[in-house]
């Protein structure tokens, strides 16, 4: 299948002028647009510009408030929880993110929840917001269900995916952003764009056999088992039971149901390490990145790499080759 190469400007620009034109205001549109082509640009293409036609969808339907007003209700000095009044997911994760890290810089903790919300796109771009600032950060999100249970033939879990981030001192951040399904769902969509078949143990078809071909799968599988089904459950508990909302399959579909909203709920934790006691921290952290780095590789793997580093890298080789864009993503985008 084709792919065009686009510098990240331009990409973004293109977004924006799509999100304009489905009725977000313009601070709207740059701030999705921004998180769809970091996502792209980090090689998370799952998150990225291909989603932009879903958005206009559900904005045009009637699923999304274009003019929503986030209103905060400050619960404590730590913790406190956001209202996206059905708006954009991808805005309310920035405003939520910074408002934790302003309660961190002041108690050490910022606990925020987010509440009847959307779709927020990839997790790593919210840590890098407070890594940015020499914090730590925790966040996660539910979905909707696409997942079998660990033991299971049909879904109830959602994706439900959680990041992590560490500030390093003199480089990249230590990041770890992953769904807890084995591969996430945007990247089975992501597979069936380009023609592509996904690796064996990911998914199941509609008799509950795995399945290698895009085409044929009902849901997902979680990755470790019963591990990776008792973090989605808990990720599920932590956002949209903690918030009063649905939680499995209850929750509204994203694709489907596009002229209701979402109701969705997010956390965002952010920790000061300063305020605990640790001004070193970063410091530490470079520590922990070079030894890991300098780890013997196993047989047939070039080095052992930190989290984060392949999306380091690729990212610096979009920003010298542009940002491959599939043939018919990049039309629609165009039109």
């Amino acid at each position: 299948m084709t792919t065009q190469y686009v510098m990240e400007a331009e990409l973004k620009a293109l977004a924006v002028k799509k999100l304009e034109a489905a009725g977000l205001p313009a601070k709207t549109a740059d701030e999705v647009a921004d998180v769809l082509v970091h996502a792209d640009s980090t090689g998370v293409h799952s998150h990225g510009v291909m989603r932009v036609e879903h958005y206009c969808t559900r904005l045009q339907q009637g699923g999304l408030n274009p003019n929503a007003e986030f209103s905060i209700d400050q619960v404590s000095p730590s913790v406190a929880v956001l209202d996206s009044d059905d708006g954009m997911g991808h805005s309310a994760l920035i405003a939520a993110t910074n408002h934790a890290i302003e309660l961190a810089a002041e108690t050490g903790v910022g606990f925020v929840s987010i509440k009847n919300t959307s779709h927020c796109g990839a997790l790593s771009y919210f840590i890098q917001q407070a890594t940015d600032a020499g914090k730590i950060a925790i966040s996660m999100t539910q979905t909707d269900t696409c997942v079998a249970p660990y033991g299971g033939a049909a879904r109830f879990l959602g994706t439900n995916p959680i990041a992590f981030g560490f500030p390093v001192a003199d480089g990249d951040p230590m990041i770890v952003d992953m769904a807890t399904s084995a591969t996430a769902f945007g990247k089975l969509l992501h597979a069936k764009e380009t023609g592509k078949s996904i690796g064996p143990g990911l998914a199941i078809d509609v008799d509950g056999n795995e399945t290698t071909d895009p085409h044929q799968v009902e849901n997902l599988l979680p990755f470790g088992g019963h591990k990776g089904s008792g973090i989605a459950l808990s990720i599920d508990a932590l956002t949209g039971i903690l918030m009063g909302a649905n939680f499995g399959n209850h929750i509204v579909r994203m694709y489907g149901d596009y002229d209701k909203f979402r109701k969705l709920a997010s956390l965002v934790i952010v920790i000061d390490p300063d305020k605990l006691g640790n001004p070193l921290f970063a410091t530490m952290m470079k520590a922990m990145v070079t030894e890991l780095r300098d780890v013997p590789p196993a047989p047939g793997i070039d080095k052992v790499r930190a989290p984060n580093d392949l999306q380091v890298e690729y990212k610096a080789k979009c920003a010298k080759e542009g940002i491959p864009v599939p043939q018919g993503v990049y039309d629609y985008l165009v039109s």
